[in-house]
C-alpha cells in the first residue's frame, strides 16, 4: 500500500498505532528528505523494539555496508533478546537507478545552496560512489569537462558544484562501490520466509526510482510512506504542513490555536519542513508550563524566512535577469515583506557593487574579474586587495570570500559611474515610497528595471 494522500501524517500515525496493536509488517518503507522523516522512522522503532534491546536487536545498515548477501545474513540471526530484530537500511542502493541520479544532484545542489556543507558532501559522495567516479579527478577540470564525465542534467547549472569541489574535493570520502545484489534474493526472504515477529526491515531513502520492479514488488510487502511524492502538490504540501505543524506540537504534549498556525504558515512557507520543524521546537521551548501556544507566541518569536528569496532577489538582479527579479519580487510582496525592507535591501546590493567595482577599478583592475576562477580570488587577489588596504578595508570586504567572488563577477557587469549616479536617485525613490501615489510594486519593479538596464 502507498501513503501518498493529503492525509500523510495521519495514515502514518495510524500505521504507527497498528504497530504498537502488534500489527505489523515484514517491511516499511520511507521516502523523503531525512530530517522530516526520521521523526516517523524513530516512533515506528520505538514500537517495534524494546528500549532495553535496542543495543542488541536494532541494527542500521548504511549504504555503505549493504548488500543482500548482509541483509539476509542479519535477518536470520536470532538477536541476543527475546523478541523480535528490526533492521533499519538508509538509502537502499537498490531503489536508485540513473533515472533518479538528476533529482540527487537537486538535492545536493539545494544543500550547497544552503550552506549545509555536511549534507552536501555526503549526498555527492554517495553520488560519485555510485558513478563510479574518484571526485578528486574532477578537480581543476573546466566545467563544461565536468560536465561531460558526469553526464549532467542539461537544465541544472553545474557552477555551484564546480565551486563546492574546488573547497571541497580533497575532504570528500572516495566510497568504494560493493556488489550489492538485484535484490531477488531479499523479494524471496519476503514472499517466502518472512516473519514480522521475528525481523523486520524499515527502510529510509531520500530518492526512489518509483518505476523499478524492485520498488514496485517491495510495495506489495508492506506500507510505503512517500513524504516526496507529497511535497509535489503545492495544495497538498499547505494541507501537509499544517498537520505536521499539529503532529509536533501534540508530541510534545502541547496545543496551538488556529490562528497560530496560519501565522507559522504566513511567515515560514509550506515547502520548508525543516524552518517549521526548528520554529516549532523553539515555540514549544518557550512555552515552558504553558499547555497552549497562541498567534501572539508566534508574532514574537518565529521570523519571517525572508532572507533566502531577498538574497535571491539581489542574485537575480546580479545576473540581469528581469523574469527572476519580478518572481522574487512578487514572492516577497505576497508574504506580507514590507516594500521599503526590499528598497532597502537593493540599495545596500547598489552600495556593495559600487564598493567592490571601485575596488577592483582601483586596485587588480575590473578586468581581472573577467573569466575568474574562486580559487584564484580566494588565495591571490582578494588577500592582496586585503593588504593593501589595510585598516581601510571596507565592511563589504570581510565577508566570506564565496560570496564577495560571486559579487565580485556580477560587479564587472554593471558601469560605476552609472551606479553612482542611480545611487544618488534612490533619495528621490525613497521619497516616492513615503508620499506618493503609484504603488509599491510598480515603484520597485521599475527600480529594478533601471538597475538591471544599466
Amino acid at each position: 500500500m502507498n501513503l501518498t494522500s493529503k492525509k500523510y501524517l495521519s495514515q502514518v500515525e495510524e500505521v504507527i498505532k497498528k504497530a504498537e496493536a502488534g500489527e505489523v509488517y515484514p517491511v516499511y518503507l520511507f521516502i523523503g528528505d531525512r530530517p522530516i522523516i526520521h521523526l516517523q522512522i524513530n516512533k515506528l522503532i520505538d514500537c517495534l523494539v524494546p528500549e532495553e534491546a535496542k543495543d542488541f536487536n536494532f541494527e542500521v545498515l548504511s549504504p555503505d555496508f549493504f548488500s543482500e548477501g548482509r541483509l539476509l545474513e542479519l535477518l536470520e540471526t536470532r538477536g541476543f533478546f527475546p523478541g523480535r530484530k528490526v533492521i533499519l537500511i538508509q538509502d537502499l542502493p537498490l531503489l536508485v537507478s540513473a533515472d533518479t541520479t538528476k533529482t540527487r544532484w537537486k538535492k545536493a545542489l539545494a544543500a550547497i545552496e544552503a550552506g549545509d556543507d555536511d549534507r552536501a558532501m555526503e549526498l555527492i559522495s554517495r553520488i560519485f560512489s555510485d558513478l563510479k567516479i574518484d571526485p578528486k579527478e574532477l578537480i581543476g577540470l573546466s566545467s563544461g569537462q565536468m560536465k561531460e564525465v558526469l553526464d549532467w542534467p542539461k537544465d541544472l547549472r553545474i557552477e555551484n558544484l564546480s565551486e563546492f569541489l574546488e573547497d571541497h574535493g580533497e575532504d570528500l570520502e572516495c566510497i568504494e562501490p560493493i556488489h550489492t545484489g538485484s535484490g531477488n534474493r531479499i523479494l524471496s526472504w519476503l514472499a517466502q520466509r518472512a516473519d514480522p515477529s521475528r525481523a523486520i526491515i524499515i527502510i529510509e531513502s531520500e530518492v526512489v526510482d518509483r518505476r523499478c520492479s524492485f520498488y514496485k514488488e517491495l510495495k506489495k510487502h508492506g506500507p510505503v510512506m512517500d513524504l516526496d511524492k507529497e511535497k509535489k502538490d503545492k495544495k497538498g504540501g499547505a494541507d501537509f504542513a499544517r498537520s505536521f505543524i499539529r503532529s509536533l506540537i501534540r508530541e510534545k504534549g502541547k496545543e496551538i490555536e488556529h490562528k497560530a498556525i496560519d501565522t507559522i504558515m504566513e511567515r515560514v512557507g509550506h515547502e520548508d519542513l525543516v524552518g517549521l520543524k526548528t520554529e516549532i521546537q523553539k515555540l514549544v521551548s518557550h512555552a515552558g508550563d504553558s499547555v497552549r501556544i497562541k498567534a501572539e507566541d508566534v508574532c514574537e518569536l518565529v521570523v519571517r524566512h525572508k532572507d533566502e528569496e531577498l538574497y535571491k532577489l539581489t542574485g537575480a538582479i546580479g545576473e540581469k535577469d528581469l523574469g527572476k527579479c519580478l518572481n522574487s519580487l512578487s514572492y516577497l510582496l505576497d508574504q506580507g515583506i514590507h516594500p521599503l525592507a526590499i528598497l532597502q535591501t537593493i540599495a545596500n546590493f547598489l552600495r556593495k557593487m559600487i564598493i567592490l567595482r571601485a575596488v577592483f577599478e582601483y586596485g587588480p583592475g575590473i578586468q581581472a574579474v573577467k573569466n575568474l576562477q574562486y580559487q584564484i580570488f580566494k588565495d591571490e587577489i582578494l588577500p592582496e586587495i586585503k593588504e593593501n588596504l589595510g585598516d581601510a578595508l571596507p565592511a563589504v570586504l570581510k565577508g566570506h570570500p564565496y560570496a564577495l567572488y560571486k559579487l565580485s563577477l556580477q560587479a564587472y557587469g554593471f558601469d560605476l559611474d552609472q551606479m553612482l549616479v542611480f545611487l544618488a536617485s534612490m533619495a528621490e525613490i525613497d521619497l516616492e515610497f513615503k508620499g506618493g501615489q503609484v504603488s509599491h510594486r510598480v515603484l520597485l519593479e521599475t527600480l529594478i528595471f533601471r538597475f538591471i538596464s544599466m
